[in-house]
């Protein structure tokens, strides 16, 4: 079989793209449309070869693989954690049954949708799992920035110049003067409409005729967090409005978990997005997601216990709470199984 490419109703701009491994239409279907919901573009692979060769070319924030495949499902997931773009994408198997969904979290799958899949069960495991692949998008978002830039060295002359994009992990700069790669230095930056001065310890890591790209190699936490939210911001600057109210609905903020939904004066919740803000806020999700996240067995059971551990205590507050946490319930309960199947794989 050829590809098929499903991507082509998806957004121009999507929050996130998605690769499909299977030779399932029915499964296929039903994914695409869920993906296509909440703003990713997913890109269908019916033959394993071709599928393998785009991880070798491109990077995805997810990555969905039917077990259905036999071998050359495994080999997909041995292909993904030796990908250097790719090792960090969030992974979904599908599975027939409880044996294939131990082999699948063992083989690094962060989780599991089990036949028969329905839209309900794929739109909940994609909504929990939602946070991840923003984030995992924002990691890799280089925004464009011209703004201006120190380079400092020990008993070297200042080096300035005009930045031409930043991310999470680096920055790149435009500058009269050359540096050989692997040299350390200091960069220095304030971002736009920001007060904080940024002096944060880089590598240069590559270097052409006029520009320059260094890595951060030491991001105090505090810059850290500042860097990640100036750059949320940019990124949702630049999706189309459909795609920004699914970013803003679902995007997982650490900082502010124990934030309550916004309320009108009238006592109202303002919309559903706030409850959706106020469920992804909840620290089960954030422990949740660290432990179906972590690939190493030994530190992965540890963070298992701790999200159950909290969880156990968000159903006890639940149950106090009427019709309207029902949503919530729902997933967590899901988060619960999940979690169940995860610790059952990692004996």
């Amino acid at each position: 079989m050829s590809n098929a490419n499903a991507a082509a109703s998806a957004p121009s701009v999507s929050m996130g793209s998605a690769l499909v491994v299977s030779n399932d239409a029915a499964s296929i279907e039903q994914l695409s449309a869920s993906m296509q919901q909440l703003a990713m573009s997913p890109e269908v692979c019916f033959e394993v070869p071709t599928a393998l060769g785009l991880l070798n070319r491109r990077k995805f924030e997810a990555l969905i693989v039917d077990l259905r495949l036999g071998d050359q499902a495994k080999a997909v997931l041995e292909k993904i954690r030796l990908s250097p773009a790719n090792r960090t994408a969030v992974i979904f198997t599908i599975s027939d049954s409880d044996a294939e969904t131990a082999v699948a979290f063992k083989a690094g799958s962060n989780f599991v949708l089990r036949r028969p899949l329905s839209r309900v069960s794929i739109d909940r495991s994609l909504k929990v799992a939602y946070g991840l692949i923003v984030r995992e998008r924002r990691r890799y978002f280089r925004c464009p920035v011209e703004i201006p830039a120190a380079i400092r060295r020990p008993d070297m002359p200042e080096v300035h110049g005009q930045t031409l994009n930043i991310s999470e992990g680096g920055i790149a700069i435009t500058t009269s003067v050359s540096l050989r790669t692997g040299v350390q230095a200091q960069v220095q930056f304030t971002l736009p409409g920001r007060e904080s001065r940024f002096a944060v310890d880089s590598t240069i890591c590559w270097c052409k005729e006029g520009y320059l790209g260094l890595q951060f190699t030491s991001l105090p936490p505090q810059l850290a967090s500042e860097l990640q939210e100036w750059l949320s911001r940019r990124l949702e600057e630049s999706l189309p409005e459909s795609v920004a109210d699914k970013f803003r609905s679902l995007e997982h903020v650490p900082h502010s978990m124990e934030e309550p939904p916004a309320v009108s004066s009238s006592g109202v919740m303002e919309s559903s997005r706030s409850l959706n803000v106020a469920m992804e806020n909840q620290n089960w999700v954030v422990l949740y997601r660290a432990a179906v996240a972590e690939s190493d067995v030994e530190k992965r059971l540890p963070k298992i216990d701790l999200a159950e551990h909290d969880m156990k205590q968000r159903c006890s507050e639940l149950d106090a709470i009427g019709p309207e946490a029902a949503e919530e319930r729902q997933r967590l309960n899901d988060a619960i199984e999940n979690l169940r199947r995860l610790r059952a794989s990692s004996h």
